[in-house]
């Protein structure tokens, strides 16, 4: 038998505490589904992350210079994800990135930015006539403002740094493992269908050393060239001697320490085994700056044990290879004196392109033809890349305009990570608190990339280190999770409210 409208509101008004629990109960069960939706949101940003070592596309994807190209690659698919779920979470931690003045100037510097590229578009040299290719710009563009959008997510509702170093380690042992195995073949491993490409020393166009007639494959891992895998595993090794320095002090055995030096020593010969020299370079920088970071709150003993693991494997290594080292520091060999000249021919070409649209630039992702039409000029045996240095690519396609937001985005989020350290410390409503190592490993990590980008472009062109790049720095944004509040105000209420009303 239905009750009717009149004896129902009877009822509830007779029976106040059962309504009530009722609504509580109801608050609950929301309260565990929206739990649970965060926490497939931290999933789907780790797993991207995880994915930054994989060059994997599907079959029958759109192919280059279309302007959803991107949408082939395995890793774009949790992104998006990523932020389709935390719109429709509703945008969990904006508000909170927004009452923070220091945060809100990076978020705007951040959007700024990604409507800038994509806005490039109207005036980009691809979309002249002379080209007559619109969507190459767009190809571009699209998945460099992805990144920056999936950088304010982690900002606002990402997991621990903890978990996204892990990640990270993850993906630099998984695709680095794959290049090792590349070298010891010299050859191909068979995992095409995870991206790898087909390598042979003998080809040409693919990265070798010489020395001495021989030429010796470096490791490619499951990405595009060993210079960008050499940026994965930079990030890798900072992140790796954070894990280490956090372990605690062993009482007995000290068994916990051995997984991190392990992964230490394994990441550490894997560098060396892409012979990347910008990423030697941004390593050692970023070390010393860690070094810096750490020095009065972590285990001096623990940083010496360390320093020695690295140098002991950086010696067995240049014992091993000490030919093609010294080959490649020196560019005695025919292969590296043309890179070397290459670098410069390119870097005069983006002065050029500077000097002609120096406000504006020539568009998100054009510097490759602008740098082909150049080209037609001269009698050099070379096609329109890009330029090998990201502050030079970023003024010639975004113009100083975009050049200034570029560096205001990336300068504000290291402010507002360094200006809230402390106060992230000693606030317990922070999501992402961990030991100062953690956060400053990231930190480093950040800056040996702005280190190699004075010798190398993929921060600023590839979109798995787009991601890389910005994830990390919107990973160092101190977080103030409105979820956790509002539980805890609600677990308040209803104990306040079952002692007062429930029997």
């Amino acid at each position: 038998m239905r009750m009717s409208p009149a004896l129902y509101t009877s009822e509830i008004r007779h029976r106040p505490g059962a309504m009530n629990l009722t609504i509580l109960r109801s608050r609950a069960t929301l309260d565990r589904m929206t739990t649970r939706l965060h926490r497939l949101l931290h999933l789907l940003i780790l797993t991207t992350f995880a994915l930054t070592g994989v060059w994997m596309r599907f079959p029958g994807a759109p192919t280059a210079f279309q302007p959803f190209y991107v949408s082939g690659f395995l890793i774009f698919w949790p992104l998006i994800a990523s932020l389709v779920l935390w719109l429709l979470l509703g945008a969990p931690g904006l508000q909170a990135l927004w009452l923070d003045r220091r945060r809100r100037f990076w978020m705007l510097a951040l959007l700024l930015l990604a409507g800038w590229a994509l806005l490039s578009w109207a005036w980009a040299y691809t979309s002249s006539s002379a080209v007559n290719r619109p969507g190459a710009s767009l190809a571009a563009s699209i998945p460099f403002v992805l990144a920056l959008l999936f950088a304010l997510v982690t900002a606002c509702a990402g997991p621990s740094i903890r978990w996204i170093a892990s990640a990270l380690i993850l993906s630099a042992v998984v695709s680095g493992s794959v290049g090792g195995l590349q070298v010891a073949l010299q050859a191909s491993s068979g995992l095409g269908r995870f991206g790898e490409l087909t390598l042979d020393p003998q080809l040409s166009g693919v990265a070798v050393v010489q020395a001495d007639g021989l030429r010796w494959l470096r490791a490619y891992g499951l990405l595009p060239h060993p210079n960008i895998l050499a940026g994965l595993l930079v990030v890798g090794i900072l992140v790796t001697v954070g894990w280490a320095l956090q372990v605690p002090e062993p009482t007995g055995s000290g068994r916990k320490l051995l997984l991190p030096l392990g992964v230490l020593v394994l990441l550490l010969w894997l560098l060396g085994l892409t012979f990347s020299r910008s990423a030697w370079v941004g390593l050692a920088a970023a070390g010393g700056i860690f070094l810096l970071l750490v020095w009065r709150s972590v285990s001096r003993r623990r940083l010496i044990m360390l320093g020695g693991v690295a140098l002991l494997t950086g010696l067995a290594f240049t014992a091993l290879y000490f030919p093609f080292l010294s080959a490649r520091a020196a560019a005695t060999e025919s292969i590296e004196q043309r890179s070397v000249a290459d670098r410069i021919v390119y870097s005069d070409m983006a002065w050029q392109a500077i000097g002609e649209s120096p406000i504006l630039g020539w568009g998100m992702g054009n510097f490759p033809w602008r740098a082909s039409y150049y080209l037609t000029f001269t009698d050099f045996d070379l096609r329109g890349q890009q330029v090998h240095h990201i502050y030079l690519a970023a003024w010639a396609e975004l113009g100083i305009i975009g050049l200034g937001i570029f560096l205001a985005a990336w300068i504000l989020g290291l402010a507002a990570f360094i200006r809230r350290r402390a106060a992230a410390d000693s606030s317990a409503l922070t999501t992402n608190h961990q030991p100062p190592a953690t956060s400053f490993a990231l930190l480093a990590a950040l800056l040996a990339w702005a280190v190699i980008g004075w010798f190398d472009h993929y921060p600023w062109t590839i979109f798995q280190m787009q991601i890389v790049w910005w994830g990390l720095l919107g990973a160092l944004q101190p977080q103030h999770d409105p979820k956790k509040i509002e539980r805890h105000e609600r677990r308040g209420v209803q104990r306040a409210y079952t002692d007062r009303v429930l029997p």
